[in-house]
């Protein structure tokens, strides 16, 4: 009795490993981790057009990264008479050192001058031009799967700053 036990027991665990061999197998296929294309496929394929990346539409100096999709649930864009500003939150799966490379380097050539930051596990990004302030926090948030960005941005309309189009955000 104890053998015919001991072999369903088996049984079911060897069942159980299997599965979930195949599950990790079909999942790294999903996320382009598997062998989908032969060698020969590969090289006929044209390289992969990277589309440029996009400004939001509130913020003309303000570019941000294609990877990075726009979550509207959370963000915020702020108009008065004399103040524009917001809080943008965008994820996507994007190394966060090169996210870093990205912002400090486009908002440099927009105009914005680097006022600090703070790196560690995660980083921070502090900008400013006149009558303007952004600040932008990367945080890793699934084991580099995936990336999320936090703008804060402000503009104080009535000191010279640009005046922003009444447009939605972001007409992506």
């Amino acid at each position: 009795m104890r053998t015919i036990a001991k072999t369903i027991i088996k049984s079911i665990n060897i069942s159980i490993i299997m599965l979930l061999a195949v599950s990790l197998l079909s999942g790294c296929a999903d996320m382009g981790l598997g062998l989908s294309q032969s060698n020969e496929e590969m090289a006929a394929a044209p390289p992969a057009q990277e589309a440029p990346p996009y400004y939001a539409n509130e913020f003309a100096d303000l570019l941000i990264p294609n990877e990075l999709a726009w979550n509207r649930e959370k963000s915020m864009v702020i108009r008065t008479e004399s103040f524009a500003g917001g809080i943008l939150n965008f994820s996507g799966n994007v190394d966060i050192t090169s996210l870093t490379d990205f912002f400090t380097n486009t908002m440099v050539k927009s105009g914005w001058k680097i006022a600090g930051s703070a790196k560690y596990k995660n980083v921070l990004l502090a900008f400013v031009k006149p009558y303007k302030t952004c600040t932008i926090t990367i945080t890793d948030n699934g084991f580099g799967l995936k990336t999320d960005v936090y703008v804060y941005i402000t503009e104080d309309i009535t000191k010279g700053g640009e005046s922003m189009p009444n447009s939605m955000l972001l007409d992506r």
